[in-house]
Formats: structure tokens, C-alpha cells, sequence
């Protein structure tokens, strides 16, 4: 009689502890992801990895830092990541380039980006900048599509009008901000916080902060998803788990934020990891009002590409059934 697969396991396990040998470790599928920036938005993936949802459902996620969206992206196209930490605004670019991509979990509802300049500056808003340099991560980013969309909406254009250079994240655009390289700069959140811990060195220019937009996710191509959808369901629905696990205990946020960024003193991490779980979308889910926006950004930098709707966007069932 032939013993079922969850009874030889258990077999198998005491026969184990009986001879003192070690069970065959399970054989793990490695997903590379390439991370955009580095954000407290990644809280629900570093979650999964520390609970060990991904090892349990048979997956090894590798993460992989890029500077900024446009290389990220690159990368994804080109095969070597499976997955992208980055903005949403990939998707229609992808889609024009004839390589079908959606998001597999959001991972921030809102928009996660301000334009920061030095509190000692002149500068009041984005038309005060005209003529002076402004930093986004890399072209083609989030960062950059943002810039362009929101000077052209100043009636202004953003070639002759201003100078978009590219400056990175983190330490590198803080840097670009402090030697004056730039006139003001596009910060994530999790580096604006620790930015503004010095009181009046830094102000916000303009705030994007509360636009709903799927500023951050796990996004890879359709093919990942056709010929992997087991692999890609597990990563997804882990990410979700460990969502609402943060949801339900606010210190799990703070426990795993502290190895993200040991640096941060304990009233940042605080704060930071409030700003994570109140802008995680429940479940990982993605709304038609992000969509839009990200229709109305990306759409208004280039005319040559298409807009996208949430259905092709965004597939629900990678997350349930």
C-alpha cells in the first residue's frame, strides 16, 4: 500500500530524529528581484522573508539594487530579474515595447515622492525653479515622468525650461541637494524622514505625497506569470500575508523596519512604520483611481503611448482566487 505524501513526510521525519540523519532540504525556485529604490514600502517583502513565507511556499527571492526605475526596468526586460520593486508607470512603457507587464502586488497606495530643496533656499514651489537644475533618479523613472507631467501642467517645457538630471536615491540625491549640484530634488519617503530629522535643513517644494497612484509594487512581465504561475502566485500571495500581518501588529513593523535601517533612532522608526502600513494597499490590491493617475503622468510626458486600463494593469487572481 502506498503512504501518502503528508505520512511519508511525517515518516520520514521520525526515522530522521531516530538515525541522527539529516531530511533532503526542499528544493527552493529562485525569483530575482530587482529593487528600484530602496523604501519603507519594501516593509511587506522583507516581512515575508523574516516570517519565512517565501521559503515555506518553495520560493528563494534574491533582491538586487538598481539605481532607480529605468535601469530596474532594463534589466526586466533584458531576463535577468524576474521581478521589479519599482513604479507602476513601467507597465505602459513595457506594453509599448511590445513586452506585456502587470502588477503583481501593490505595495504603496499613494504617490511616494516630494520635490525637496535646502530650507534655506528661495525656491517656493516647482515654477520657482524655472531655469535651475532638478534631480530625479534616472530617466524614464517615476521621478521623471512626475517632473515632466507637472511642468507641462505650469504650461512651461521641461527641456528648455529646466535642467532634469539624474542624481539617484538615497545619500546620492541628499548629496546632489547639500553641494548645490541640483536646485532641489525627488526624495522618497523613508529618506525624507530621515532628511527631515534636522530641523529646518530641508523644505518641500511640492508635495506628492497623497495622490493616489501605484507609486511603488512588484511588477513583471506576463510571461513570468504564464509559464511560472505557481511561482508567481507564491510570491505574490506571500507578500500579501505578510501584509496583514502588519496590519494586525504594529510592532511586527517596527521589529523588521529596525534591520531594514539599523541606523534609524527609535522615533523614526516609529514614525516610519506608521507611514508604511497606513499607505500599504489592503491585500496588495490596486484601484481604478491609481490607474488613472498613472494614465494622466506617464500619457502626458509621451503621446506616443497608450494608456492602460486596470485589467491589463493589474491581474487580481495572481493574489486569490
Amino acid at each position: 500500500m502506498s503512504m501518502k505524501p503528508a505520512r511519508l513526510l511525517g515518516a520520514l521525519a521520525i526515522a530522521s530524529a531516530l538515525t541522527g540523519t539529516a531530511l533532503p532540504a526542499m528544493a527552493q525556485t529562485k525569483v530575482v528581484a530587482g529593487v528600484a529604490a530602496f523604501n519603507e514600502a519594501l516593509l511587506p517583502v522583507y516581512t515575508a522573508k523574516e516570517k519565512g513565507y517565501f521559503a515555506a511556499a518553495g520560493i528563494d527571492v534574491e533582491m538586487v539594487d538598481f539605481k532607480g526605475g529605468g535601469p530596474a526596468v532594463q534589466a526586466l526586460a533584458g531576463g535577468s530579474i524576474d521581478v521589479c520593486f519599482c513604479a507602476a508607470d513601467h507597465v505602459i512603457r513595457l506594453r509599448a515595447r511590445k513586452q506585456p507587464a502587470l502588477v503583481l502586488v501593490g505595495l504603496d497606495t499613494f504617490h511616494s515622492y516630494a520635490l525637496v530643496a535646502k530650507g534655506s533656499s528661495p525656491y517656493t514651489d516647482l515654477k520657482s525653479l524655472k531655469g535651475k537644475a532638478v534631480g530625479i533618479t534616472s530617466p524614464g523613472s517615476l521621478t521623471d515622468n512626475t517632473i515632466r507631467y507637472s511642468i507641462k501642467e505650469l504650461g512651461l517645457n521641461p527641456d528648455r525650461d529646466f535642467e532634469i538630471t539624474g542624481a539617484g536615491g538615497g545619500s546620492s540625491m541628499q548629496a546632489a541637494i547639500d553641494t548645490d549640484r541640483i536646485a532641489a530634488g525627488m526624495v522618497i519617503l523613508t529618506d525624507m524622514a530621515n532628511m527631515f530629522q534636522k530641523q529646518g535643513a530641508y523644505k518641500i517644494v511640492q508635495d506628492y505625497r497623497s495622490l493616489p497612484y501605484p507609486s511603488f509594487a512588484a511588477i513583471s512581465l506576463e510571461s513570468f506569470v504564464k509559464t511560472k504561475p505557481v511561482v508567481a502566485k507564491a510570491f505574490a500571495r506571500s507578500v500579501a500575508k505578510a501584509m496583514d500581518d502588519l496590519q494586525k501588529d504594529p510592532e511586527l513593523a517596527k521589529t523588521v523596519l529596525a534591520k531594514m535601517f539599523p541606523a534609524f533612532t527609535p522615533e523614526l522608526l516609529a514614525q516610519v512604520s506608521k507611514s508604511a502600513v497606513e499607505r500599504a494597499p489592503k491585500g496588495g490590491m490596486v484601484s481604478a483611481e491609481s490607474i488613472d493617475n498613472l494614465n494622466k503622468i506617464v500619457l502626458a510626458t509621451d503621446d506616443t503611448l497608450k494608456p492602460v486600463t486596470l485589467q491589463e494593469a493589474f491581474d487580481p487572481s495572481v493574489l486569490k482566487d
